[in-house]
């Protein structure tokens, strides 16, 4: 059954008995994504997600295997991030070139892994936001989900004791590889001039606004733990 675009939070249903109901946990093993995105694609609408009697999330087996085969067709998919080509040389260049700045250093493992994974997202999410009409309904719901990754980029940004400035230059440094990968719209054979134009500056009001979700979260952050000091 291929996944629907609308979101579920019903029962487990008792006309499909043959189905394997999977946990967030197994789900997320599948697709290859954290918990924390599986829970926005599922309200978001892009994956149906059921409800146990006590609450719990179930997922159908044959939605997630529906949704990560939709993904190697390459057909415009609605959720699991495909995977994109190997950077040029001198764009891993610049990306390994993070390694030697003050705040790379302040992130744990597990946290790069996460922010890694997000950063996937924001690509795709970017991109598809360029590729969606102007007048579109469709552009604010993209917004909204990058905004969501900008807390989460905020909220990690103070965990890991980064200032404000230095949660602005790691935001920028890793903006390059969404607007590099822009160009992976254009055709460069037939592309008028303002179509380019066009791509590229709808790429860059979208990182703008997520710039300023990351921003704001961690001010909120920051503000939070001012009034709520750890007890000695």
């Amino acid at each position: 059954m291929p996944a629907s675009n609308e979101t579920i939070e019903a029962p487990l249903p008792h006309d499909r008995p043959e189905e394997q109901w999977l946990t967030i946990h197994d789900a997320c093993t599948l697709l290859g994504v954290d918990q924390t995105t599986l829970r926005r694609w599922s309200d978001a609408g892009r994956i149906p997600v059921f409800r146990t009697v006590g609450g719990h999330r179930r997922y159908a087996e044959s939605d997630i295997r529906a949704m990560i085969e939709q993904g190697r067709q390459g057909g415009a998919p609605r959720g699991v991030v495909t995977p994109h080509e190997p950077p040029p040389p001198y764009q891993m260049e610049y990306l390994q070139g993070a390694r030697d700045r003050q705040w790379f250093s302040a992130f744990d493992p597990e946290s790069l892994a996460k922010l890694r994974v997000h950063g996937r997202e924001l690509v795709e999410l970017a991109l598809r936001y360029a590729s969606t009409d102007p007048e579109s309904a469709e552009r604010s719901r993209l917004v909204t989900e990058g905004q969501q990754i900008g807390v989460i980029y905020g909220q990690e940004s103070h965990a890991a004791g980064l200032t404000q400035g230095e949660t602005v230059e790691a935001f920028l440094y890793f903006r390059f590889p969404v607007i590099f990968a822009a160009g992976t719209l254009i055709d460069r054979s037939t592309a008028a001039t303002d179509r380019i134009t066009r791509i590229f500056a709808d790429v860059s009001q979208f990182m703008d606004r997520v710039l300023l979700a990351t921003v704001r979260a961690r001010e909120t952050a920051a503000a939070r733990a001012i009034s709520t000091p750890e007890s000695s």
